[in-house]
């Protein structure tokens, strides 16, 4: 199943950065939303966030997996030090994000090699194989400074 998990994540999340998704905002509990949903019959993908952070939700057959994030980019003030804007550290993220594939912010690390002065690496922090948690880390470099972290949390859903 872990094969089919890790297909159906990847398929959604390249599927709305690739614009095969539509975006929408709703309310939930008072709070604005941005979502994506995906559906192409094998799978249903759906993705809800914020900020800096949200949950997708993907089903395969009867199996239900979430992946949970959470983080951002540095302060406005101490990337504007490094000539750099915020968009420009996520544009650099969706472009090692669709290189990586199905490589990145799953069960494995992933680390790409340096590019034009920008690293990027998705570590594996904890694996609850018993109970089939994982707990990763992505984390952008700009000149080896940190410039964009998230932390995931990746679970069944039983």
């Amino acid at each position: 199943m872990k094969k089919q998990i890790t297909d159906a994540l990847t398929k959604g999340l390249l599927a709305g950065y690739g614009g095969k998704t539509d975006f929408t905002k709703l309310i939930r509990g008072g709070f604005e939303l941005s979502a994506s949903h995906f559906d192409d019959g094998d799978i249903i993908y759906h993705d809800e966030w914020t900020r800096n952070g949200g949950q997708e939700i993907v089903k395969v057959g009867e199996e239900i997996f979430t992946r949970v994030y959470a983080g951002g980019c540095l302060k406005k003030e101490e990337l504007i030090k490094l000539g750099l804007e915020e968009k420009t550290v996520i544009e650099k993220l969706i472009g090692r994000i669709k290189e990586s594939g199905d490589k990145t912010r799953l069960f494995e690390n992933c680390i790409a090699k340096n590019k034009n002065d920008w690293d990027y690496e998705y570590k594996i922090l904890d694996d609850d194989k018993d109970i089939g948690v994982i707990t990763g880390k992505e984390i952008i470099r700009y000149k080896n400074i940190v410039v964009f972290v998230h932390v995931f949390v990746l679970s069944p859903v039983k």
